[in-house]
């Protein structure tokens, strides 16, 4: 309808001076203007704050009266100067109902181009100032209604210069459905409080479709009397300025993130520092209560053996045997510090697996206990391994332990053992022996189980478990040379698994304990700052038949040899106070006495690759050590020498 209207006016009627509308009766809508209208709708609303059919009496109701009447119904306008001529378009009962409103003055001074006193009001200047601005700007009357928009606004939202909507509702279908609830919350704030304390932002459709993030703030204009006639509103569009935002925004998340990660990092390494010098403390402490307790255990055996000859029968025969299961038991918790403080296996030899599982059996089925169906398979023809026999059984026994405990002593326990070709953590294949404690217990959470060889953390009830034996097994398999794995199901078991590499080197027999002692002759300078130590070898040295000088430590011994004494054999402890070391001892033996030397020590053997004794240099006996072990050793080195072995090493 609108096109066809353009089409029969013209250019005449668009230019016209004559005030022309096509208005819904219905929606109030301005279906077409002219300019002339355009500008008379917009003054008329711009000087009074106030919408144009609400402004003037009646004009509503004449508006529906002729359409009604299907007849011309005019109404006046007294105060505005103004007459509104309405006739209805649309014949009647039709579904729509467009009516032509023509605006005419009422005075003919009007008619001959004299201004009327409402269009004087208005500055031209003015008008196109606010029409021009950047920014949209918008009047609204004291219930919200909107009643004139500016140019930039129009071109904006609906891509044209003049528009206008009189049933104030299509500027609100503009407005993001989101965002329209907090729009109008925040403008009746306003309202109510007679001023905006601060910007709303909202999104507002343009006319192609598309939504922009806009703030607008407004202001009340008072009249004379200090009231509000009606409101001014600016938006203005931030789009830029809120897509710079979202990335600052995003850029600030990605560096709290990375902060945050930073930090957790930064927690971790200070537990795991604070763990590691936790452990190099509780590592110190071991080695240290380890080293006085060997000495102890090496005094005590001794003597023990000393008195077995004497008591092969009776009573005193009994209590012997209760001192050697005692000091074996001592001798495997001394070997478990020793392994917990970090240091290499003491005692690493050639050994078949099956022996030494057929010799710890009794032990771990004693650790699992008799409720528990415990069961041993040995694979067929395993491969030797080089480790430490205690080492390896205390590992054994341990695991045994653990399985027991999480069967709560009525369940399935077993020991695997056989050849594996396996694949150590940094991903290099080669052979391994696998001893494998597998057990049908409850399992350990999933969460927990990156824990399990974390020191002092464990998965026992208060009061049941310390927290050290699963990191003493790893210490003691890694310095082995191997790996361990775990593998746990809820509700299904725990199976760890040790790998030891296989050692071609032919298994070496330790001394028979049974065997008679070697009687032997010479001279021996048993160096040791232990008194208790010391008396006790020098009482089993003079049993055996050697004559014994004593020292007590590398200072003393030095002088010594400087004043003329020149023993066949040096027998000499690594660590001792004073002023030299055993390097300085060694130094004045390969200078000047030319005599051979065996280290006995209640310290690991990197303690002696430490302290200069390389491996194969000299022998180290490892405290405790029975006194067929030191006669075997004396033996060997002393019969070296006579043969004229130019080696210093047994």
């Amino acid at each position: 309808m609108a096109e066809q209207l353009l089409s029969s006016y013209g250019k005449a009627f668009r230019d016209s001076a004559v005030a022309i509308a096509v208005i819904d009766s219905v929606s109030l809508d301005i279906v077409f203007s002219n300019k002339a209208f355009l500008r008379f709708f917009k003054d008329v609303q711009a000087i009074n704050g106030k919408n144009l059919f609400g402004l003037v009496p009646n004009t509503l109701q004449a508006l529906r009266d002729c359409v009604l009447a299907d007849a011309l119904v005019a109404c006046d306008w007294p105060a505005g100067n103004a007459r509104f001529e309405f006739s209805a378009i649309d014949p009647p009962g039709a579904e729509s109902s467009r009516v032509q409103c023509v605006v005419l003055p009422l005075s003919a001074a009007a008619m001959a181009g004299t201004a009327p006193a409402m269009a004087e009001a208005v500055n031209e200047s003015y008008r196109r100032v606010l029409d021009h601005l950047p920014h949209n700007t918008w009047l609204c009357t004291a219930k919200a209604e909107l009643f004139w928009t500016n140019r930039t606004s129009n071109l904006f939202t609906y891509g044209e210069a003049e528009f206008y909507d009189p049933g104030n509702t299509r500027h609100l279908a503009k407005v993001h459905p989101d965002d329209l609830t907090g729009a109008c919350v925040a403008m009746s704030q306003a309202m109510a409080a007679g001023h905006m304390p601060q910007p709303c932002r909202y999104r507002l459709r343009d006319h192609n479709g598309d939504y922009h993030w806009f703030q607008f703030s407004v202001a009340p204009v008072l009249d004379e009397s200090g009231a509000a006639g009606y409101w001014v509103g600016t938006s203005v569009n931030i789009q830029a300025f809120y897509d710079a935002e979202q990335q600052a925004l995003a850029r600030i998340a990605e560096l709290e993130t990375r902060c945050a990660s930073s930090e957790s990092r930064l927690l971790e390494s200070q537990r795991v520092a604070a763990q590691q010098h936790k452990m190099e403390l509780v590592a110190h402490l071991a080695g240290g209560v380890a080293h006085d307790l060997n000495n102890l255990l090496h005094v005590m055996g001794i003597n023990v053996e000393m008195m077995q000859p004497h008591a092969q029968h009776g009573a005193m025969h009994q209590h012997i045997q209760i001192l050697e299961g005692c000091l074996k038991k001592a001798g495997r918790l001394s070997t478990q510090l020793a392994g917990f403080s970090g240091r290499m296996p003491q005692n690493a030899v050639a050994l078949d697996p099956a022996q030494l599982v057929i010799g710890v059996q009794e032990l771990l089925s004693k650790a699992v206990g008799a409720e528990v169906d415990f069961c041993i398979d040995l694979g067929a023809d395993l491969h030797p391994v080089l480790a430490d026999k205690s080492y390896l059984e205390n590992a054994l026994i341990n695991l045994a332990i653990n399985a027991r405990d999480a069967v709560d002593r009525r369940g399935v326990v077993r020991l695997t053992v056989e050849n594996r070709v396996a694949c150590c953590p940094g991903g290099i294949a080669g052979d391994y022996v696998m001893f494998s404690v597998e057990d049908n217990g409850a399992g350990i959470p999933p969460e927990l189980q990156s824990r399990i060889f974390e020191p002092f953390f464990s998965t026992k009830p208060a009061g049941k478990g310390t927290g050290l034996g699963l990191p003493m097994v790893r210490i003691f398999v890694e310095s082995s040379g191997g790996f361990v794995e775990a593998h746990s199901e809820l509700g299904q078991g725990t199976r760890m698994s040790l790998y030891l590499p296989r050692c071609e080197a032919v298994q070496e027999l330790a001394p028979d304990p049974s065997a008679p002692l070697q009687p032997g002759v010479g001279k021996v300078l048993l160096v040791e700052d232990d008194e208790s130590v010391r008396e006790a070898m020098d009482s089993i040295l003079t049993q055996l038949g050697y004559s014994t000088m004593t020292s007590f430590n590398v200072d003393h011994a030095v002088m010594l040899m400087d004043n003329g004494v020149r023993p066949d054999l040096i027998i000499s402890d690594i660590r001792m106070p004073g002023k030299l070391t055993i390097n300085d001892l060694i130094d004045v033996v390969e200078a000047r006495v030319h005599v051979p030397i065996i280290f006995a020590t209640g310290y690991s053997a990197d303690v002696a690759v430490t302290e200069g004794l390389i491996q194969d240099r000299y022998p180290v006996l490892f405290k405790p050590f029975s006194a067929c072990e030191i006669s075997a050793r004396i033996g060997a080195v002393l019969a070296r020498g006579a043969a004229g072995d130019g080696s210093l090493a047994a």
